[in-house]
């Protein structure tokens, strides 16, 4: 897949749809990004011909394997420079809007340093903070 920050926000929205709701349709895609349902489907014709996701016969959204490593691999970043960001006192917020820019740039290589060097240093100390 072209890293494409629009179809990796697609692919994390339908993962974490998929965490609350257990089943997404495009409907429910467009409500959680706030865009248009033609925008939608144009995304996921996109994603269908890249191998993402695939529907089934009731209309819900379903990823293939290598889709869902695509999204979880997104999703995994968001929520580790999000921790992170807010281990170093930015606000809720502001850290989940900046791991959405984010998440999309940094390598897979600075990912895995950054996934060691918060496990080996910043989350051993915030558990004994709390």
């Amino acid at each position: 897949m072209a890293k494409s920050c629009s179809s990796e926000n697609y692919l994390k929205s339908i993962l974490i749809l998929l965490k609350r709701k257990g089943k997404v349709r495009s409907v429910d895609v467009a409500k959680e990004l706030g865009v248009s349902k033609p925008s939608v489907c144009v995304a996921m014709k996109k994603l269908r011909q890249e191998n993402m996701i695939y529907f089934s016969e009731e209309g819900h959204i379903l990823f293939t394997e290598f889709g869902k490593a695509v999204a979880e691999k997104i999703y995994n970043k968001h929520l580790l420079l999000s921790k992170m960001f807010q281990s170093i006192g930015v606000s809720e917020n502001t850290a989940d809007n900046d791991a959405c820019l984010l998440e999309h740039s940094i390598s897979d290589e600075t990912y895995e340093c950054l996934s060691r060097f918060y496990r080996n240093t910043l989350a051993p100390t915030m558990e004994n903070a709390g």
